[in-house]
């Protein structure tokens, strides 16, 4: 698996970077047209002004794509967290159903592997630590079907192991989906058109003032920023767990809460229980 190299750095390091390249081709048009002032006709820069026009069109287009592409992705990454929220609350009531100690040994295997679902930043800031949290996540979700086949071989085939054996599927098919939309990015090579239409867009109008021999740099420098915040967006969407949009967590710690509480109070039941015996 492949990261985006802008990805492994800070949000504000992204901006930067992009803004500087950006700046450093608006630079380079403007004094390639002052070099070429001198041998420039007035009709050449209207029709660089027709062009122009062309290259903005163009880059307005590209940037509604992406920008629909990445939040598309966004949404699919957040609906992914929720399903698989309701897929283990799901598995662990259903744990009401079935004898001990499977019973308690299962909830407490779903309450661990619930918890290596709630991945953050720092989990997944290198490929190595990566590579460890799903390492670990399989490990707990490995512990899980071994208890389900106990139970499976306990029972007489009924509608009960059939409803555990279906949660627990759907419990373990959430790891792929997720791990499939997390890393369902942006092409490399789209993010590279786009940046490299934007710096020739801004490469041409720095030409063309060249050709007139004046910029205002305050002016376009206000047209860089607002294009680096746009592709700064665009990126952003794609960082689902850093950077100033990120996907909500919290459907997995409600459920992780529900499970504490519950097998809190299963315990004090069983000791009122021991208690009265």
């Amino acid at each position: 698996m492949s990261l985006i190299v802008f990805y492994m750095y800070p949000m504000w390091m992204t901006a930067a970077i992009l803004l500087s390249v950006l700046l450093v081709a608006l630079e380079i048009g403007y004094w390639l047209g002052r070099w070429w002032q001198h041998r420039t006709s007035e009709k050449e820069i209207v029709s660089g002004d027709i062009a122009l026009t062309a290259m903005y069109g163009l880059l307005g287009l590209v940037m509604a794509f992406t920008y629909s592409f990445t939040i598309g992705r966004a949404d699919l990454r957040k609906h992914a967290v929720i399903s698989e929220a309701n897929a283990l609350g799901t598995a662990f009531l259903r744990t009401d159903l079935i004898a001990e100690p499977e019973r308690t040994e299962l909830r407490i295997l779903l309450r661990k592997y619930a918890e290596t679902r709630l991945i953050t930043a720092e989990e997944v800031s290198t490929l190595e630590r990566l590579r460890e949290t799903i390492k670990n996540t399989l490990d707990a979700q490995s512990k899980l079907w071994p208890v389900v086949t106990r139970i499976a071989n306990k029972g007489d085939g009924g509608p009960i192991e059939a409803l555990m054996i279906q949660s627990i599927n759907d419990v373990i098919d959430m790891h792929s989906l997720r791990i499939a939309v997390s890393f369902d990015r942006l092409p490399l090579a789209v993010f590279w058109l786009l940046l490299f239409i934007t710096g020739v867009a801004l490469a041409v109008s720095g030409y063309n003032r060249g050709l007139a021999g004046d910029m205002n740099r305050m002016r376009m420098t206000a047209l860089a920023l607002v294009l680096t915040a746009v592709m700064t967006t665009i990126t952003d969407f794609d960082r689902s767990l850093d950077g100033f949009v990120k996907i909500s967590l919290q459907p997995l710690v409600d459920v992780i809460d529900d499970m504490d509480v519950n097998m809190d109070a299963n315990k004090s039941v069983i000791t009122h229980k021991e208690e009265g015996d």
